[in-house]
């Protein structure tokens, strides 16, 4: 079995079906179920009588998904649907087997409405199937809930499903490479047009509020800097750099003599 991924092809479509699972068991059963990929090998000999769902896929992807559940565990789900007493030892009947296509139909429907949003339009229908014969790609999503225990659901994408989300992936991963420094360099373009207050500050001092009231015309305030001392050269309250002022002009001026590195600065916040 693949080791699903962000960067596996299964991935996109696995993680829309858990996530669906998630929210359509907690609706219709009443109870909070946790879905996780299971990393039992579903190619394991297993002779247990299972119920299958068909899953056919056409738009952005294309392709078949087969949906197994052992008869024991579709049966309890079953059970719980039409709010019967919890017995392993009726017969797995059509009532049981409706009750339960449409659960999962509604897993469907949630399913592609997300990877709709992800990859555009999308349609999906369930049915009732046999047991597939061809070969695929399987993942097993373990579903459990406290009071009901574990609930084994297989997911086999046949090869057209399997060829159709490998394109996809790969489509979404170029598309991301190639756009992404174009992003970049965009947004710094727009960046570099804006305008920033620098602000030159020879020293400080802290004075009490009396003596800022004493303060007039002719008062000294002395700084906690000396005259041969680099002056600061700050962005809002950040310093980015130190030099020495310089009259340009009949303005005052700072010729830089050091930058403040940009991990000094972000240390500094």
């Amino acid at each position: 079995m693949p080791v699903i991924s962000p960067e596996t092809p299964e991935y996109l479509l696995v993680e829309a079906i858990r996530k669906a699972i998630t929210d359509v068991f907690a609706k219709s059963l009443a109870a909070s179920w946790a879905v996780d990929v299971n990393s039992d090998d579903p190619n394991q000999p297993d002779e247990a009588p299972r119920v299958c769902f068909g899953l056919s896929l056409s738009g952005a992807l294309r392709g078949s998904a087969a949906i197994q559940i052992r008869q024991t565990d579709a049966l309890m789900l079953a059970q719980k649907l039409r709010s019967e007493a919890a017995n392993p030892a009726s017969e797995f009947n059509p009532e049981h087997k409706q009750a339960l296509l449409t659960l999962l139909q509604q897993v469907s429907v949630a399913a592609a409405t997300t990877l709709q949003n992800q990859l555009g339009t999308l349609e999906a229908q369930l049915a009732s199937i046999e047991a597939p014969t061809w070969p695929g790609t399987a993942v097993i999503l373990q579903v459990s809930e406290p009071s009901a225990g574990k609930v084994m659901v297989e997911l086999r994408f046949d090869p057209e499903l399997t060829a159709s989300l490998t394109a996809v992936n790969s489509v979404s991963t170029a598309s991301q490479s190639a756009t992404a420094p174009a992003m970049t360099e965009s947004n710094l373009d727009l960046l570099l047009g804006v305008g920033l207050s620098l602000t030159l500050r020879f020293g400080q001092r802290v004075l009490t509020l009396r003596e800022i009231l004493d303060l007039g015309s002719g008062s000294v305030v002395e700084l906690d800097r000396q005259v041969q001392e680099p002056a600061d050269l700050l962005l809002g309250d950040k310093l980015v750099a130190r030099g020495e002022v310089v009259i340009v002009d009949g303005n005052y001026g700072v010729r830089v003599t050091e930058v403040i590195d940009p991990r000094q600065r972000i240390d500094r916040v």
